[in-house]
């Protein structure tokens, strides 16, 4: 007995479907295996500073969007306080099973990179990053330079009459920090003249 068998334009659009389908599938699952959908970062910091830096994204007012080697550049201004037109950079990073605090660390080291710039946006001085202030990452902190802490990971914040999404980063001397009494989500007085006038004020020394 012999079959005939006929691929109809509906089956073959079906099949093309399919395959389509299983490569944008396949690309989102290696996208998100390889955590490459977080953009990586570049920090340039007036030298000088300490405390506090915002990172204000999704201003209209805000610097244009900057790339540096691939890599998002923020350059802070003297206040602290840097309005860009970047969309937040939100997402995770994934680690290796048993890979330990120091497997983490280098992780988030290889995505946000931090330099104190002089009055021209050269870089000076490579700032240790090390992402969480807990007593586990003390060993990670140089107790002879400025550290900074923190993560991308953004708060929402306003005062009535504007709002903003913000990451912030800590920068400190030391190989300690009482970070239980570190709340970057209360704005202080300071912190709205800092964000108000944030390509003028000057947080240096403060």
């Amino acid at each position: 007995m012999e079959y005939n068998a006929f691929i109809t334009a509906s089956s073959r659009r079906f099949r093309f479907t399919r395959v389509i389908l299983l490569i944008v599938l396949s690309v989102i699952f290696n996208s998100c295996l390889s955590g490459s959908h977080i953009d990586k970062e570049l920090f340039y910091i007036p030298n000088g500073i300490k405390g506090n830096i915002s990172i204000l994204f999704n201003c209209k007012d805000g610097k244009p969007k900057k790339w540096k080697d691939g890599k998002r550049l923020y350059e802070i201004p003297i206040s602290g306080v840097l309005k860009t037109q970047f969309k937040e950079n939100t997402g995770y990073l994934l680690f290796k099973e048993n890979g330990g605090i120091s497997h983490e660390v280098s992780r988030y080291r290889e995505y946000a990179q931090f330099l104190y710039v002089d009055d021209n946006y050269k870089p000076v001085k490579k700032i240790n990053y090390v992402p969480y202030f807990g007593a586990n990452y003390e060993a990670f902190l140089d107790e002879n330079q400025i550290n900074v802490t923190g993560t991308n990971n953004v708060i929402g914040f306003g005062n009535g009459k504007e709002k903003y999404i913000s990451a912030d980063y800590l920068l400190f001397f030391g190989d300690t920090l009482d970070y239980k009494k570190v709340d970057l989500t209360n704005k202080t007085i300071q912190d709205w003249l800092r964000i108000e006038n944030w390509d003028t004020y000057d947080y240096r020394n403060k």
